[in-house]
């Protein structure tokens, strides 16, 4: 491709082509690389919160997303030997298969104006200190560049236009992963996201409908090793140790592929480089447990393709209007980062565990707070100040 393009976007996930559709409706010109085929499957990042609804209805695809979606109606917790409690969403939620969610997106970024193509990204071009494009290679082995003003990382955990701009930072973690996939044979839920806890795991299925359901065992790496060969095997024991006798794999069928997901983790120092930004999780990825992660990759893409625009409309704003999307995001993402970690100690910890179902069973305020802040409708401070912490626990 001869031709500079304003703006090209690598991957076409919820963060991809959110930002690409923003930026063309701006009248930039955005080229959006993607090494998936459409429509693709993907199991993760299927439940939206009220913040990813509101978002989607920001971009004006709401009403597509509404007829292929399922409504919920809260998070149904079941910690380690104590009772369950069930949250009840204040806002709106949704739980909708990536499958369609990525494809109205994309969709819309096309109809908007984007090119897509089909490649597979593998280092970035620079000129002088700055990304000046990138890098693509075809399933045939043709390789091309794609020259842009501006380049945007949305390629998820792992992401190379991170750790080819020397933006990605170890993390001391035990890296988790995740596997299940789509299944029926759990019933009705209620419009209730289920999420059974304790040791470092948790077993979550989400609904898609009336007898369909996302469902997933997430657990520490050392664990899914000494599965071996036996993974379904294994996943299945998993859950029926989590789900205690309420739920288990007895009477489910997976429909399709197992997913395996994994490692749950990456970090950045920064999420801006010279001619760069990242979103989504190519920016950090957060606990999945907390179900942030197309709310925070709807909300960095928003935030990115203003950035840009602005760069766009007048180049001497470029290095403040980036710094403003890089300050946001990370006291943002140290906010919920926060957050997360609050609430993994909660869900690790059986006496902990057990205190706080009881003090969210009994006051709904205290649920509603905590609840808001994870799906964005108030800031994760609020749910941070000792006043809160302080009741859930003590």
């Amino acid at each position: 491709m001869g031709s500079v393009v304003d703006a090209v976007v690598v991957g076409g996930g919820p963060a991809g082509s959110s930002c690409a559709l923003q930026l063309a409706r701006a009248g930039l010109t955005v080229t959006l690389v993607e090494r998936a085929t459409f429509p693709r499957r993907k199991v993760c990042g299927e439940y939206l919160n009220s913040g990813a609804v509101a978002a989607l209805d920001r971009l004006g695809v709401l009403n597509d997303v509404r007829a292929q979606a399922y409504a919920l109606r809260g998070v149904r917790l079941v910690p380690p030997r104590a009772s369950s409690v069930e949250l009840p969403f204040t806002g709106g939620a949704l739980s909708c298969e990536r499958e369609t969610l990525d494809a109205i997106l994309l969709r819309a970024a096309v109809y908007a104006g984007v090119t897509v193509v089909h490649g597979r990204v593998e280092d970035l071009l620079r000129d002088r200190e700055r990304i000046d494009g990138v890098w693509v290679r075809n399933d045939d082995g043709t390789a091309y560049e794609v020259r842009a003003r501006w380049t945007v990382g949305a390629d998820g955990c792992g992401s190379i236009v991170a750790r080819q701009a020397g933006l990605t930072r170890g993390s001391w973690r035990l890296p988790r992963f995740a596997v299940g996939g789509h299944y029926t044979g759990f019933g009705d839920l209620g419009g209730f996201v289920e999420m059974y806890v304790g040791a470092g795991a948790y077993f979550a299925l989400n609904p898609l409908g009336q007898n369909r359901t996302n469902v997933m065992v997430v657990m520490p790496k050392t664990a899914l090793a000494t599965w071996s060969g036996f993974v379904d095997e294994g996943v299945a024991g998993k859950a029926a140790e989590l789900g205690r006798g309420h739920r288990s794999f007895a009477k489910a069928q997976r429909i399709g592929a197992r997913a395996a997901i994994g490692p749950l983790a990456h970090s950045v120092r920064a999420p801006i480089a010279g001619g760069a930004v990242l979103i989504g999780d190519a920016a950090g990825f957060l606990n999945p447990f907390t179900g942030q992660g197309v709310f925070l990759a709807l909300r960095s893409a928003e935030n990115a393709a203003l950035a840009i625009v602005s760069a766009a409309r007048n180049r001497v704003c470029e290095s403040s209007a980036f710094a403003d999307y890089a300050n946001e995001r990370r006291a943002d993402f140290a906010a919920r980062k926060r957050l997360s970690a609050a609430v993994g100690w909660l869900i690790d910890v059986p006496l902990l565990a057990r205190r706080a179902s009881a003090k969210l069973a009994r006051q709904p305020r205290l649920a509603a707070t905590l609840i808001d802040a994870l799906a964005g409708v108030r800031s994760p401070e609020s749910a941070l100040t000792p006043a809160v912490l302080g009741e859930l626990v003590l």
